[in-house]
Protein backbone atom coordinates (compact mmCIF):
# COMPACT_ATOMS: atom_id res chain seq x y z
CA UNK A 1 0.00 0.00 0.00
CA UNK A 2 1.31 3.59 -0.59
CA UNK A 3 0.95 4.61 3.01
CA UNK A 4 3.27 1.04 3.87
CA UNK A 5 5.53 2.08 1.01
CA UNK A 6 6.22 5.67 2.42
CA UNK A 7 6.62 4.32 6.10
CA UNK A 8 9.45 1.90 5.08
CA UNK A 9 11.56 4.76 3.21
CA UNK A 10 11.64 7.00 6.50
CA UNK A 11 11.67 4.29 8.62
CA UNK A 12 15.10 3.02 7.39
CA UNK A 13 16.53 6.19 7.29
CA UNK A 14 15.53 6.67 10.37
CA UNK A 15 16.69 3.09 11.97
CA UNK A 16 19.80 3.74 10.40
CA UNK A 17 20.60 7.24 11.92
CA UNK A 18 18.97 7.00 15.22
CA UNK A 19 19.06 3.25 16.03
CA UNK A 20 21.26 3.69 18.72
CA UNK A 21 18.86 5.81 21.05
CA UNK A 22 15.59 2.59 20.51
CA UNK A 23 14.01 0.79 23.05
CA UNK A 24 15.88 -2.52 23.35
CA UNK A 25 12.62 -4.28 21.87
CA UNK A 26 14.17 -2.68 18.51
CA UNK A 27 16.76 -5.82 18.24
CA UNK A 28 14.48 -8.45 19.17
CA UNK A 29 15.90 -10.97 16.73
CA UNK A 30 12.08 -12.28 16.05
CA UNK A 31 11.42 -8.71 14.84
CA UNK A 32 12.58 -7.49 11.32
CA UNK A 33 11.84 -3.64 11.53
CA UNK A 34 12.25 -3.19 7.94
CA UNK A 35 9.43 -5.54 7.56
CA UNK A 36 6.46 -3.95 6.31
CA UNK A 37 4.39 -4.90 8.91
CA UNK A 38 1.93 -2.06 11.15
CA UNK A 39 3.38 -3.66 14.27
CA UNK A 40 7.14 -3.40 13.55
CA UNK A 41 6.27 0.69 13.08
CA UNK A 42 6.49 3.17 15.70
CA UNK A 43 5.27 6.51 16.08
CA UNK A 44 8.62 8.33 15.00
CA UNK A 45 8.87 6.64 12.09
CA UNK A 46 5.52 8.40 10.92
CA UNK A 47 5.70 11.59 12.54
CA UNK A 48 8.61 13.51 10.25
CA UNK A 49 6.89 12.50 6.71
CA UNK A 50 3.79 13.39 7.70
CA UNK A 51 4.83 16.77 9.44
CA UNK A 52 6.75 17.13 5.52
CA UNK A 53 3.56 16.59 4.26
CA UNK A 54 1.84 19.00 6.40
CA UNK A 55 3.89 21.99 5.82
CA UNK A 56 4.64 21.19 2.48
CA UNK A 57 0.54 20.95 1.35
CA UNK A 58 0.34 24.84 3.40
CA UNK A 59 3.16 26.34 1.49
CA UNK A 60 2.56 24.71 -2.25
CA UNK A 61 -0.55 23.52 -2.51
CA UNK A 62 -2.76 26.24 -3.02
CA UNK A 63 -1.60 28.21 -6.17
CA UNK A 64 -4.72 28.86 -7.37
CA UNK A 65 -5.99 30.57 -4.46
CA UNK A 66 -2.97 32.72 -4.88
CA UNK A 67 -4.43 33.48 -7.99
CA UNK A 68 -7.81 34.32 -7.05
CA UNK A 69 -6.60 36.53 -4.01
CA UNK A 70 -4.92 38.75 -6.38
CA UNK A 71 -1.27 37.64 -5.17
CA UNK A 72 -0.07 36.42 -8.32
CA UNK A 73 -0.73 35.86 -12.03
CA UNK A 74 0.64 33.05 -14.48
CA UNK A 75 2.87 34.64 -16.61
CA UNK A 76 1.72 35.79 -19.82
CA UNK A 77 3.27 33.02 -21.69
CA UNK A 78 1.15 30.35 -20.62
CA UNK A 79 -2.29 29.44 -22.22
CA UNK A 80 -4.86 31.15 -19.93
CA UNK A 81 -6.84 28.06 -17.67
CA UNK A 82 -10.36 29.16 -18.49
CA UNK A 83 -11.35 26.88 -15.45
CA UNK A 84 -9.88 28.34 -12.86
CA UNK A 85 -10.19 31.71 -14.37
CA UNK A 86 -13.64 31.79 -15.36
CA UNK A 87 -14.09 30.45 -11.51
CA UNK A 88 -16.30 27.74 -13.65
CA UNK A 89 -14.90 24.72 -11.41
CA UNK A 90 -15.66 21.17 -11.82
CA UNK A 91 -15.90 18.21 -9.73
CA UNK A 92 -11.93 17.31 -10.52
CA UNK A 93 -10.63 20.90 -10.26
CA UNK A 94 -8.29 20.72 -6.68
CA UNK A 95 -9.46 17.06 -6.03
CA UNK A 96 -5.99 16.02 -4.67
CA UNK A 97 -6.24 18.84 -1.99
CA UNK A 98 -9.24 16.33 -0.44
CA UNK A 99 -7.59 12.83 -1.10
CA UNK A 100 -4.02 14.42 -0.19
CA UNK A 101 -5.82 15.90 3.09
CA UNK A 102 -7.48 12.89 3.87
CA UNK A 103 -4.33 10.49 3.05
CA UNK A 104 -2.37 12.88 5.71
CA UNK A 105 -4.99 12.50 8.32
CA UNK A 106 -4.59 8.71 7.98
CA UNK A 107 -0.91 8.67 9.09
CA UNK A 108 -1.60 10.72 11.60
CA UNK A 109 -4.21 8.68 12.64
CA UNK A 110 -1.98 5.29 11.91
CA UNK A 111 0.72 7.39 14.19
CA UNK A 112 -2.33 7.48 16.80
CA UNK A 113 -2.95 4.09 17.14
CA UNK A 114 0.42 2.73 17.39
CA UNK A 115 1.47 5.52 20.03
CA UNK A 116 -1.35 4.67 22.55
CA UNK A 117 -0.39 1.02 21.76
CA UNK A 118 3.16 1.75 22.31
CA UNK A 119 2.05 4.26 25.60
CA UNK A 120 3.96 6.88 23.75
CA UNK A 121 1.47 9.84 24.59
CA UNK A 122 3.62 12.96 23.26
CA UNK A 123 3.35 11.41 19.91
CA UNK A 124 -0.22 10.38 20.72
CA UNK A 125 -0.90 14.21 21.42
CA UNK A 126 0.62 15.61 17.99
CA UNK A 127 -1.26 13.26 15.79
CA UNK A 128 -4.28 14.31 17.73
CA UNK A 129 -3.88 18.15 16.80
CA UNK A 130 -2.16 17.90 13.35
CA UNK A 131 -5.64 15.64 12.88
CA UNK A 132 -7.26 18.65 13.45
CA UNK A 133 -5.33 20.49 11.55
CA UNK A 134 -6.02 18.63 8.77
CA UNK A 135 -9.97 18.04 9.09
CA UNK A 136 -10.30 22.18 9.85
CA UNK A 137 -8.63 22.94 6.50
CA UNK A 138 -10.98 19.93 5.04
CA UNK A 139 -14.48 21.70 6.29
CA UNK A 140 -13.11 25.25 5.54
CA UNK A 141 -12.63 24.01 1.51
CA UNK A 142 -15.70 21.75 1.29
CA UNK A 143 -18.00 22.73 4.20
CA UNK A 144 -19.54 19.05 5.19
CA UNK A 145 -16.93 16.28 4.87
CA UNK A 146 -16.26 13.07 5.95
CA UNK A 147 -15.07 12.79 9.92
CA UNK A 148 -16.20 10.40 12.27
CA UNK A 149 -16.30 7.49 9.92
CA UNK A 150 -13.55 8.72 7.61
CA UNK A 151 -10.55 6.94 8.64
CA UNK A 152 -11.40 3.46 9.38
CA UNK A 153 -9.59 2.29 6.02
CA UNK A 154 -11.63 -1.30 4.98
CA UNK A 155 -13.89 -1.01 7.76
CA UNK A 156 -15.79 1.43 6.04
CA UNK A 157 -14.89 2.99 2.74
CA UNK A 158 -17.85 5.05 2.14
CA UNK A 159 -18.12 6.80 5.58
CA UNK A 160 -21.10 8.92 6.16
CA UNK A 161 -20.55 12.52 5.95
CA UNK A 162 -20.44 14.90 8.87
CA UNK A 163 -22.10 18.50 9.64
CA UNK A 164 -19.18 21.25 9.64
CA UNK A 165 -20.02 22.72 13.13
CA UNK A 166 -20.11 19.32 14.58
CA UNK A 167 -16.46 18.55 13.06
CA UNK A 168 -15.29 22.20 13.76
CA UNK A 169 -16.68 21.77 17.74
CA UNK A 170 -15.15 17.97 18.42
CA UNK A 171 -11.95 19.49 16.47
CA UNK A 172 -11.32 21.83 19.57
CA UNK A 173 -12.20 19.29 21.84
CA UNK A 174 -9.26 16.68 19.99
CA UNK A 175 -6.97 19.28 19.94
CA UNK A 176 -7.52 19.99 23.80
CA UNK A 177 -7.27 16.17 24.55
CA UNK A 178 -3.95 16.62 22.17
CA UNK A 179 -2.27 19.39 24.64
CA UNK A 180 -3.56 16.83 28.06
CA UNK A 181 -1.56 13.74 26.22
CA UNK A 182 1.51 16.20 25.47
CA UNK A 183 1.71 18.00 29.11
CA UNK A 184 1.42 14.81 30.40
CA UNK A 185 4.05 13.01 28.74
CA UNK A 186 7.14 11.27 30.11
CA UNK A 187 9.61 12.86 27.20
CA UNK A 188 12.11 10.02 26.91
CA UNK A 189 8.95 7.22 27.00
CA UNK A 190 8.54 8.20 23.44
CA UNK A 191 11.27 6.56 20.77
CA UNK A 192 13.56 9.52 18.74
CA UNK A 193 11.37 12.22 19.76
CA UNK A 194 13.77 14.90 19.70
CA UNK A 195 14.85 13.91 16.15
CA UNK A 196 11.44 12.62 14.70
CA UNK A 197 9.77 15.35 15.68
CA UNK A 198 10.68 17.89 13.34
CA UNK A 199 8.77 20.55 14.17
CA UNK A 200 9.80 21.50 17.98
CA UNK A 201 11.52 18.31 19.11
CA UNK A 202 9.80 17.35 21.95
CA UNK A 203 9.25 21.03 23.01
CA UNK A 204 6.10 20.33 24.63
CA UNK A 205 6.02 24.02 25.59
CA UNK A 206 5.95 24.91 22.44
CA UNK A 207 3.36 22.34 20.86
CA UNK A 208 0.72 23.55 23.26
CA UNK A 209 1.22 26.82 22.23
CA UNK A 210 0.99 25.62 18.71
CA UNK A 211 -2.10 23.81 19.82
CA UNK A 212 -3.64 27.07 21.64
CA UNK A 213 -3.00 28.73 18.06
CA UNK A 214 -4.54 26.09 16.03
CA UNK A 215 -7.34 26.09 18.07
CA UNK A 216 -7.73 29.61 18.06
CA UNK A 217 -7.97 29.87 14.26
CA UNK A 218 -10.72 27.87 14.14
CA UNK A 219 -12.52 30.21 16.95
CA UNK A 220 -11.77 33.00 14.85
CA UNK A 221 -12.99 31.75 11.63
CA UNK A 222 -16.70 31.75 13.15
CA UNK A 223 -16.41 35.55 14.67
CA UNK A 224 -18.67 37.08 11.96
CA UNK A 225 -21.53 34.05 13.11
CA UNK A 226 -23.40 36.21 16.33
CA UNK A 227 -24.63 33.16 17.30
CA UNK A 228 -21.28 31.76 18.04
CA UNK A 229 -19.88 34.34 20.20
CA UNK A 230 -20.52 32.60 23.33
CA UNK A 231 -19.08 29.57 22.46
CA UNK A 232 -16.11 31.36 21.13
CA UNK A 233 -15.70 33.28 24.40
CA UNK A 234 -15.87 30.22 26.62
CA UNK A 235 -13.16 28.28 24.52
CA UNK A 236 -10.62 31.69 24.71
CA UNK A 237 -11.12 31.62 28.05
CA UNK A 238 -10.23 28.04 28.64
CA UNK A 239 -7.27 28.71 26.34
CA UNK A 240 -6.28 31.23 28.38
CA UNK A 241 -6.72 29.24 31.42
CA UNK A 242 -4.67 26.68 30.22
CA UNK A 243 -2.24 29.11 30.71
CA UNK A 244 0.81 28.39 28.06
CA UNK A 245 -0.59 31.04 25.64
CA UNK A 246 0.21 31.02 21.69
CA UNK A 247 3.01 31.32 19.44
CA UNK A 248 4.38 34.93 20.09
CA UNK A 249 7.11 36.17 17.72
CA UNK A 250 9.87 34.46 15.72
CA UNK A 251 8.08 31.24 16.88
CA UNK A 252 6.41 29.55 13.83
CA UNK A 253 4.97 26.21 13.40
CA UNK A 254 7.60 25.13 10.60
CA UNK A 255 9.64 21.90 9.66
CA UNK A 256 13.22 20.89 8.25
CA UNK A 257 13.76 17.66 7.97
CA UNK A 258 17.68 18.63 6.74
CA UNK A 259 16.99 20.03 3.81
CA UNK A 260 19.76 19.87 1.62
CA UNK A 261 20.39 21.20 -1.86
CA UNK A 262 19.85 18.51 -3.87
CA UNK A 263 16.12 18.19 -1.58
CA UNK A 264 15.73 21.22 -0.86
CA UNK A 265 12.49 23.17 0.63
CA UNK A 266 9.63 22.55 -1.66
CA UNK A 267 8.76 25.82 -1.56
CA UNK A 268 12.25 27.13 -2.27
CA UNK A 269 12.01 24.29 -5.32
CA UNK A 270 8.59 25.27 -6.75
CA UNK A 271 9.45 29.10 -6.06
CA UNK A 272 12.69 29.87 -6.27
CA UNK A 273 15.53 27.76 -8.05
CA UNK A 274 16.42 24.48 -8.57
CA UNK A 275 19.38 22.45 -7.14
CA UNK A 276 21.02 23.09 -10.46
CA UNK A 277 20.37 26.93 -9.08
CA UNK A 278 18.21 28.40 -12.34
CA UNK A 279 15.18 29.35 -11.98
CA UNK A 280 12.44 27.10 -10.92
CA UNK A 281 9.87 28.46 -12.40
CA UNK A 282 8.40 31.54 -14.62
CA UNK A 283 4.73 30.53 -14.25
CA UNK A 284 4.11 32.66 -11.05
CA UNK A 285 4.29 36.45 -11.93
CA UNK A 286 3.05 39.40 -9.44
CA UNK A 287 -0.32 40.21 -9.47
CA UNK A 288 -1.14 43.88 -10.44
CA UNK A 289 -3.67 43.78 -7.65
CA UNK A 290 -1.77 42.99 -4.46
CA UNK A 291 1.57 44.55 -6.00
CA UNK A 292 -0.97 47.72 -6.33
CA UNK A 293 -2.59 47.51 -2.61
CA UNK A 294 1.81 47.74 -1.69
CA UNK A 295 2.84 50.06 -3.82
CA UNK A 296 -0.65 52.80 -3.28
CA UNK A 297 0.12 52.66 0.58
CA UNK A 298 4.47 53.11 0.01
CA UNK A 299 4.89 49.81 1.62
CA UNK A 300 8.49 48.57 1.85
CA UNK A 301 7.90 44.85 1.71
CA UNK A 302 7.00 45.50 -2.12
CA UNK A 303 10.54 44.39 -2.51
CA UNK A 304 10.08 41.02 -0.13
CA UNK A 305 7.17 39.56 -1.69
CA UNK A 306 8.08 40.65 -5.35
CA UNK A 307 11.23 40.29 -7.06
CA UNK A 308 12.35 44.01 -9.29
CA UNK A 309 12.05 43.23 -12.99
CA UNK A 310 15.28 41.30 -14.66
CA UNK A 311 14.66 43.40 -17.92
CA UNK A 312 13.40 46.54 -18.10
CA UNK A 313 10.41 47.71 -20.32
CA UNK A 314 11.62 50.19 -22.95
CA UNK A 315 10.35 53.74 -23.37
CA UNK A 316 7.61 53.83 -25.57
CA UNK A 317 7.09 49.82 -25.21
CA UNK A 318 3.65 49.01 -25.41
CA UNK A 319 2.10 47.69 -22.70
CA UNK A 320 -1.82 46.25 -22.34
CA UNK A 321 -2.64 48.60 -18.99
CA UNK A 322 -1.13 50.99 -17.02
CA UNK A 323 0.68 50.15 -13.57
CA UNK A 324 2.09 52.45 -11.41
CA UNK A 325 5.44 53.09 -10.46
CA UNK A 326 8.17 51.92 -9.22
CA UNK A 327 8.36 50.78 -12.76
CA UNK A 328 11.29 48.18 -11.38
CA UNK A 329 8.29 45.87 -10.25
CA UNK A 330 5.20 45.07 -12.72
CA UNK A 331 2.45 42.52 -12.40
CA UNK A 332 0.31 40.67 -15.01
CA UNK A 333 -3.72 41.02 -14.61
CA UNK A 334 -5.19 37.96 -13.44
CA UNK A 335 -7.64 36.31 -16.78
CA UNK A 336 -6.00 38.62 -19.29
CA UNK A 337 -5.10 36.50 -22.48
CA UNK A 338 -2.22 38.73 -23.73
CA UNK A 339 -1.34 38.91 -27.38
CA UNK A 340 2.68 38.44 -27.00
CA UNK A 341 3.83 39.42 -30.02
CA UNK A 342 1.32 42.93 -29.36
CA UNK A 343 2.74 42.83 -25.97
CA UNK A 344 6.15 41.26 -25.61
CA UNK A 345 7.19 43.08 -22.70
CA UNK A 346 4.10 41.54 -20.44
CA UNK A 347 6.36 38.47 -20.57
CA UNK A 348 8.94 36.38 -17.94
CA UNK A 349 11.63 38.98 -16.96
CA UNK A 350 9.52 41.75 -17.59
CA UNK A 351 7.21 40.66 -14.78
CA UNK A 352 7.90 40.72 -11.23
CA UNK A 353 9.14 37.02 -9.69
CA UNK A 354 8.56 35.92 -6.09
CA UNK A 355 10.62 37.92 -3.62
CA UNK A 356 13.76 36.63 -1.79
CA UNK A 357 17.44 36.23 -3.03
CA UNK A 358 18.61 36.65 -6.62
CA UNK A 359 20.98 33.53 -6.13
CA UNK A 360 20.24 30.21 -5.30
CA UNK A 361 22.10 28.84 -2.07
CA UNK A 362 21.46 28.30 1.47
CA UNK A 363 20.38 30.68 4.32
CA UNK A 364 23.36 31.85 6.50
CA UNK A 365 20.60 34.76 8.45
CA UNK A 366 20.70 37.79 6.17
CA UNK A 367 18.79 36.58 3.10
CA UNK A 368 15.03 38.82 2.64
CA UNK A 369 11.63 38.19 1.42
CA UNK A 370 9.45 34.81 0.84
CA UNK A 371 12.45 32.63 -0.76
CA UNK A 372 15.80 32.47 1.72
CA UNK A 373 17.52 29.57 0.70
CA UNK A 374 16.94 25.96 0.11
CA UNK A 375 17.03 25.07 3.74
CA UNK A 376 14.71 27.46 4.98
CA UNK A 377 12.56 25.97 7.10
CA UNK A 378 8.44 24.85 5.82
CA UNK A 379 5.75 26.99 8.15
CA UNK A 380 2.54 24.96 8.95
CA UNK A 381 1.46 28.13 10.73
CA UNK A 382 3.70 31.64 11.00
CA UNK A 383 4.29 33.49 13.83
CA UNK A 384 2.88 36.48 11.89
CA UNK A 385 -0.64 34.55 11.05
CA UNK A 386 -0.48 33.98 15.19
CA UNK A 387 -0.25 37.56 16.34
CA UNK A 388 -2.97 38.56 13.97
CA UNK A 389 -5.42 36.13 15.35
CA UNK A 390 -4.54 37.34 18.59
CA UNK A 391 -5.05 41.10 17.30
CA UNK A 392 -8.35 40.58 16.46
CA UNK A 393 -10.01 38.86 19.27
CA UNK A 394 -8.21 41.53 21.43
CA UNK A 395 -10.24 43.84 18.92
CA UNK A 396 -13.18 41.94 19.85
CA UNK A 397 -12.49 41.95 23.51
CA UNK A 398 -12.23 38.29 23.84
CA UNK A 399 -8.56 38.61 24.76
CA UNK A 400 -7.26 41.38 27.13
CA UNK A 401 -4.55 43.79 26.08
CA UNK A 402 -4.41 46.70 23.65
CA UNK A 403 -5.99 46.09 20.30
CA UNK A 404 -3.62 49.00 19.24
CA UNK A 405 -0.18 47.44 20.48
CA UNK A 406 -1.37 43.99 19.40
CA UNK A 407 -2.31 45.06 15.73
CA UNK A 408 1.23 46.83 15.12
CA UNK A 409 3.44 43.87 16.69
CA UNK A 410 1.50 41.73 13.77
CA UNK A 411 2.29 44.19 11.06
CA UNK A 412 5.50 44.26 12.48
CA UNK A 413 6.10 40.37 12.48
CA UNK A 414 5.33 40.48 8.86
CA UNK A 415 8.71 42.79 8.08
CA UNK A 416 10.24 40.37 11.00
CA UNK A 417 9.17 36.72 9.33
CA UNK A 418 10.47 38.60 5.51
CA UNK A 419 13.84 39.66 7.29
CA UNK A 420 13.70 43.14 5.88
CA UNK A 421 16.84 44.79 5.95
CA UNK A 422 18.74 41.34 6.80
CA UNK A 423 18.41 41.54 10.70
CA UNK A 424 14.89 41.82 13.01
CA UNK A 425 16.82 45.43 14.09
CA UNK A 426 16.37 46.61 10.11
CA UNK A 427 13.14 44.94 10.07
CA UNK A 428 11.67 46.95 13.17
CA UNK A 429 13.51 50.29 11.60
CA UNK A 430 11.48 49.98 8.65
CA UNK A 431 8.26 49.41 10.14
CA UNK A 432 8.80 51.91 12.54
CA UNK A 433 9.20 54.66 9.88
CA UNK A 434 6.63 53.64 7.25
CA UNK A 435 3.91 53.41 10.17
CA UNK A 436 5.32 56.59 11.70
CA UNK A 437 4.79 58.55 7.86
CA UNK A 438 0.98 56.57 7.53
CA UNK A 439 0.16 57.99 11.20
CA UNK A 440 1.35 61.51 9.98
CA UNK A 441 -0.57 60.91 7.26
CA UNK A 442 -3.65 59.51 8.06
CA UNK A 443 -3.75 56.76 6.37
CA UNK A 444 -6.49 54.58 6.61
CA UNK A 445 -5.12 51.36 5.52
CA UNK A 446 -2.29 51.46 7.72
CA UNK A 447 -2.77 53.69 10.57
CA UNK A 448 -4.51 51.95 13.53
CA UNK A 449 -5.61 55.44 15.00
CA UNK A 450 -6.72 56.34 11.43
CA UNK A 451 -8.83 53.43 10.37
CA UNK A 452 -12.62 53.78 11.16
CA UNK A 453 -13.28 49.98 11.13
CA UNK A 454 -10.15 48.33 13.12
CA UNK A 455 -11.24 44.90 12.66
CA UNK A 456 -11.17 46.02 8.57
CA UNK A 457 -8.13 47.49 8.90
CA UNK A 458 -6.57 44.25 10.59
CA UNK A 459 -8.21 42.38 7.79
CA UNK A 460 -6.53 44.34 5.13
CA UNK A 461 -3.17 43.92 6.62
CA UNK A 462 -3.08 40.14 7.78
CA UNK A 463 -4.23 39.86 3.88
CA UNK A 464 -1.41 41.80 2.69
CA UNK A 465 1.03 40.04 5.43
CA UNK A 466 -0.29 36.31 4.03
CA UNK A 467 0.45 36.82 1.12
CA UNK A 468 3.03 34.06 -0.12
CA UNK A 469 2.51 31.95 3.13
CA UNK A 470 -1.06 30.98 3.56
CA UNK A 471 -3.71 31.06 0.78
CA UNK A 472 -5.81 28.85 2.03
CA UNK A 473 -6.49 31.27 5.15
CA UNK A 474 -6.43 33.72 3.05
CA UNK A 475 -9.32 32.77 1.23
CA UNK A 476 -11.06 31.64 4.16
CA UNK A 477 -10.16 35.02 5.73
CA UNK A 478 -11.75 36.82 2.58
CA UNK A 479 -14.91 34.49 2.97
CA UNK A 480 -15.66 34.96 6.10
CA UNK A 481 -15.50 38.84 6.74
CA UNK A 482 -17.86 39.16 3.76
CA UNK A 483 -15.45 39.33 0.45
CA UNK A 484 -13.44 41.58 1.97
CA UNK A 485 -11.00 43.06 1.41
CA UNK A 486 -12.06 43.79 -1.91
CA UNK A 487 -10.35 42.28 -4.49
CA UNK A 488 -10.80 42.74 -8.19
CA UNK A 489 -11.48 39.73 -9.67
CA UNK A 490 -10.22 37.68 -12.79
CA UNK A 491 -11.06 39.50 -15.75
CA UNK A 492 -11.42 36.18 -17.98
CA UNK A 493 -14.17 37.11 -20.06
CA UNK A 494 -15.75 33.71 -19.31
CA UNK A 495 -16.22 34.65 -15.30
CA UNK A 496 -19.24 33.35 -14.19
CA UNK A 497 -19.33 35.24 -10.98
CA UNK A 498 -19.65 38.28 -9.36
CA UNK A 499 -17.79 36.74 -6.23
CA UNK A 500 -15.21 34.35 -5.75
CA UNK A 501 -16.42 30.58 -4.90
CA UNK A 502 -16.94 29.88 -1.80
CA UNK A 503 -16.16 26.51 -1.68
CA UNK A 504 -14.51 23.78 -3.85
CA UNK A 505 -17.21 20.76 -5.60
CA UNK A 506 -16.71 17.51 -4.30
CA UNK A 507 -14.04 15.18 -6.41
CA UNK A 508 -15.43 13.17 -8.80
CA UNK A 509 -14.09 9.73 -8.11
CA UNK A 510 -15.98 10.06 -4.26
CA UNK A 511 -19.04 11.54 -5.89
CA UNK A 512 -18.79 7.74 -7.66
CA UNK A 513 -17.90 5.74 -5.42
CA UNK A 514 -19.55 6.87 -2.42
CA UNK A 515 -22.68 8.42 -3.82
CA UNK A 516 -25.48 7.62 -1.06
CA UNK A 517 -23.11 9.81 1.21
CA UNK A 518 -22.03 12.79 -0.36
CA UNK A 519 -24.09 15.76 -0.09
CA UNK A 520 -26.17 16.60 -3.28
CA UNK A 521 -24.88 20.42 -2.82
CA UNK A 522 -21.43 20.46 -3.76
CA UNK A 523 -21.37 18.21 -7.08
CA UNK A 524 -23.02 20.43 -9.48
CA UNK A 525 -21.62 23.63 -11.22
CA UNK A 526 -22.74 26.90 -10.05
CA UNK A 527 -22.89 24.79 -6.15
CA UNK A 528 -19.21 26.49 -5.87
CA UNK A 529 -21.33 30.03 -5.37
CA UNK A 530 -24.46 29.15 -3.86
CA UNK A 531 -23.09 26.62 -0.55
CA UNK A 532 -21.65 28.60 2.31
CA UNK A 533 -18.79 26.98 4.58
CA UNK A 534 -20.72 27.21 7.41
CA UNK A 535 -18.69 30.04 9.81
CA UNK A 536 -19.66 32.34 6.53
CA UNK A 537 -21.80 35.08 7.69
Amino acid sequence: MKRINKLIVIGTLLIVTVGSSCKKAWFDINKDPNNPVESNISPDLVAPLALLNSANRTGTSYGFLGNWLGFWAPGANYAPNVEEQSYSVTTNFGAGLFNGLLDNAFDYQFMETRAKETKQTFYQGIAKIMKSHNFGQLVDIYNSVPYSEALLGLKNIRPKYDDPKTVYEDLVKQIDSGIVYIKGAVVSDNINLSTADIMFYGDQTKWVKFANTLKLRLLMHQANRGDRTSYIQAEIAKIVSEGSGFLGSGADASVNPSFQQDKPNAYYANFGFTQVGTQATDFWRANIIAMGFLKGNNDPRLGLFYKPIVSSVPTGGAEPFSQPPPNNYRGNQYGLSINNVQFPYQVANFVSQVGGVAAAGGISGSEAGLVKGYNQRMWILTSVESLFLQAEAIQRGWLTGSADAAYQAAVKESFRWLNAGGSQAAADASFNTWYSDAVTNNNVNVSYAAATDKLKLIAFQKYMAMNGTNYLEAWTDYRRNGNYPVIPLSVNPGRTSPTLPYRLLYPQAEINLNTANVPTIGRNSGDQFSNKIFWMP
